[in-house]
């Protein structure tokens, strides 16, 4: 059994927990004492509850882009959550899993003097992991940074949930075609697939996975080949029918499309932070089957081009030089331990 507390911070959207999940339950096989940061009622306390996880709750808001006011009530809101997390943290390690829930965690670790490790996805990393690399007993990086940043950085790949490694084959004499649009920027790639499915060859259907937003406008314009989904937690379900996938570049849903070998496009969300979608994609589109198009650039024509282009062809997924790692977990997880013996 581990000495010391293990204090992990997946607060945030799916970008975050999910990987913070999967890393906190694989300290709990080595037999380390771990605990779950989270917001009492959000998606992360239920998926942490769902991976047998011990949880502490406390209760950050988002600052960036903010009123003035709430970025008032986002500071206070920290102030109470470091109170709360020095009464667990003096015989703890904070593990980051970066956003705006992310910084209570490191603000008592340094108070208090105890180690904290980051955990960064993007290309381009975010606000708090720029703030605090330096001082981090070490960063891991889910691929290459693609700026220079001071501190401890090694490349370990992205932490992603065993369904998406052990997905099976599947075939059909229809081609699928998959939209997936994610937290940020779904409205666009849903009105592509409304407008594709004007043009796009009989042999070829279409599948959405939308929002609450836009699920009633997307199915009142649907035709007959089109199925549109609710959003899912369990996507590689769907993802594995799927010839080609339209998707949008974030970090994790990227890495877990071509974890499953899957022909893809993505379109970059313009308005991300920092642009790091467009970073993100850039990386990805050095593989095999996976291109690149920035929103601006495509119509419906454009798109059912690169759409055949991408269902036609055979490769498998794999980047220039080196494979997308398998066990980011198991990496993050060890590098730990071994430091902290």
């Amino acid at each position: 059994m581990g000495k010391l507390l293990i204090v992990i911070s997946g607060i945030g959207t799916g970008g975050h927990y999910f990987p913070a999940v999967v890393v906190a339950k694989e300290f709990t096989r080595y037999n380390w004492n771990t605990i779950f940061l989270v917001r009492r009622g959000y998606p992360e306390e239920k998926f942490a509850k769902e991976y047998n996880l011990k949880t502490f709750g406390i209760n950050p808001r988002p600052y960036y882009g903010k009123s003035l006011i709430t970025k008032i009530v986002a500071l206070l809101k920290v102030i109470e959550s470091v109170f709360r997390l020095n009464k667990i943290i003096k015989n703890g390690v904070g593990i980051s899993f970066g956003g705006f829930g992310s910084i209570p965690l490191i603000v008592s670790c340094i108070i208090n003097h105890r180690p904290y490790y980051l955990f960064e996805p993007n290309r381009i990393p975010g606000r708090t992991t720029r703030l605090f690399a330096a001082y981090a007993r070490k960063v891991f990086l889910g691929m290459p940074c693609g700026i220079k940043m001071k501190g401890n950085l090694t490349i370990t790949g992205i932490p992603i949930r065993e369904e998406f490694k052990r997905f099976t084959a599947y075939k059909s004499n229809v081609k699928t075609v998959l939209f997936l649009g994610g937290s940020q920027g779904a409205k666009k790639l849903n009105e592509l697939a409304i407008e594709l499915q004007k043009i796009l060859p009989q042999k070829y259907k279409i599948i959405i996975i939308s929002g609450k937003r836009d699920f009633e406008w997307v199915n009142r314009q649907k035709d007959t080949r089109t199925k549109v989904i609710p959003f899912t937690t369990e996507p590689w379900k769907i993802i594995v029918q799927a010839d080609v996938v339209i998707s949008r570049a974030g970090a994790l849903s990227g890495y877990e499309l071509i974890i499953m070998k899957k022909s893809v496009l993505f379109i970059p969300f313009p308005y991300a932070v920092d642009n790091h979608q467009y970073y993100n994609a850039q990386y990805f589109a050095q593989m095999s089957n996976v291109k690149m198009a920035l929103e601006q650039n495509l119509n419906g024509n454009l798109l059912l081009n690169i759409i055949i282009e991408l269902a036609n062809a055979k490769e498998l997924n794999k980047i220039s030089n080196q494979e997308l790692i398998l066990n980011a977990e198991k990496i993050i997880v060890e590098t730990i331990i071994a430091e902290l013996k």
